[in-house]
């Protein structure tokens, strides 16, 4: 970011720049600069809230201006703002076919949010499916406080790109939005900074850049739950399998890996296994519990202290 930019703007980086590349210290100047773009925001386009929202629109920030490493023929669009949100600079590869990753990533923070030393920055891996909605969704009730940093991936075949790279950033935009409210929801008062990183590609591959790129204090992902021979074992614990994606991060992640487990697999096999006539007592209430094995001895009459013949 160029040093007139205002006291809240942070540097941003995205997905793409996960190359390397020799960058000064110093910014380049505005003038001479061909990657400097300056982008104000529609002042004349308002955001209303849905009838009985609880959000209200907000003003659009003033203009700022941004410092991309990349193409020129890479787009800025700034994400639909929700009540206590403000949006921040976007970056979008999808239609620059110079770029070794698509991705297309929206960044917004609270009113009020700075970055200090105690900010923590969380990396959720959140799929389209049950596993990836329950970890977002424990990320935010559990992990997320005021002054932290939430980065969203959600990854998608590269083929997925043929059809109109508008319903995908319609998709992103509107993904997004959810997150600022359901953040809202569980603490209106939470100053935190959103990124969600829409990219196509292999996961795994995907979540190692992202890693380097963010440096983020824990990493979180779902898990779809037990299948096969290991559920049968392990729904006696009610402990669930480790899937493909999650088995990959606990093995080679470099930060600490929480794998969030589906309740509601875990509590559809524990009422089954209670309904099982032929089941054991001793994994009720869900939990292995260790009976105290009481130790009964016999009174057996005792001499007086015998000791054992000394050899001569």
């Amino acid at each position: 970011m160029n040093s007139s930019n205002s006291s809240d703007a942070v540097p941003l980086r995205s997905a793409m720049k996960h190359h390397s590349s020799s960058r000064s210290n110093t910014p380049p100047a505005a003038t001479s600069s061909p990657l400097a773009y300056t982008t104000p925001l529609p002042s004349s386009t308002s955001v209303s809230s849905p009838p009985g929202s609880i959000f209200s629109p907000i003003a659009s920030p003033s203009p700022f201006t941004a410092s991309l490493s990349t193409s020129p023929s890479n787009t800025l669009h700034a994400p639909t703002p929700v009540g206590g949100y403000r949006p921040k600079v976007s970056f979008d590869t999808f239609e620059n076919p110079a770029a070794s990753m698509f991705s297309f990533t929206l960044q917004v923070h609270s009113d009020g949010y700075s970055r200090t030393k105690d900010t923590r920055t969380y990396l959720c891996a959140a799929s389209v499916d049950e596993s990836g909605r329950n970890a977002l969704e424990w990320t935010i009730e559990n992990l997320l406080q005021d002054g932290d940093e939430l980065v969203v991936f959600r990854g998608f075949d590269a083929d997925v790109l043929e059809k109109d790279h508008d319903i995908i950033r319609s998709e992103a935009r509107e993904y997004i939005r959810r997150i600022q409210e359901r953040c809202y929801d569980a603490d209106p008062d939470r100053r935190v900074s959103i990124t969600l990183e829409f990219i196509a590609g292999k996961v795994t591959q995907t979540i190692d850049r992202l890693i380097a790129l963010y440096r983020p204090d824990s990493l979180i992902v779902g898990t779809r739950g037990p299948r096969g021979m290991i559920q049968a074992m392990s729904s006696k614990f009610g402990a669930t399998a480790v899937g493909g994606v999650s088995k990959y991060c606990l093995s080679h992640s470099p930060v600490p890996v929480i794998v969030v487990r589906p309740e509601g697999k875990v509590r559809k096999t524990m009422e089954k296994r209670r309904a099982n006539p032929k089941r054991g007592t001793h994994f009720d209430d869900g939990s292995l519990r260790l009976r105290k094995t009481e130790t009964r001895f016999s009174a057996i009459p005792m001499s007086p202290s015998v000791s054992p013949a000394t050899p001569r």
